[in-house]
């Protein structure tokens, strides 16, 4: 029964490290689309990119949230 709970404990955090990793690849693909040609593109690649910072923003306070609620 403890292991459940440590086990469940470490998917945890580690669905934060994957979430943080998938904005990281978001962003690079983002930051090819606004080195294209294409206005439309460039201000697609920095909606994109705004928009997975927002996301990270949001998942790094839940994260603190979590952290804390154990403190």
């Amino acid at each position: 029964m403890i292991t459940r709970y440590i086990y469940r404990k470490n998917l945890a955090n580690m669905e934060y490290i994957l979430k943080v990793i998938l904005v990281i690849v978001a962003i690079t693909y983002s930051l090819q689309l606004v080195n294209s040609q294409s206005d439309l593109l460039v201000f697609g690649g920095l909606a994109f990119i705004g928009a997975a910072l927002f996301y990270l923003f949001g998942e790094i306070k839940n994260l603190l949230k979590q952290i804390k609620s154990k403190l």
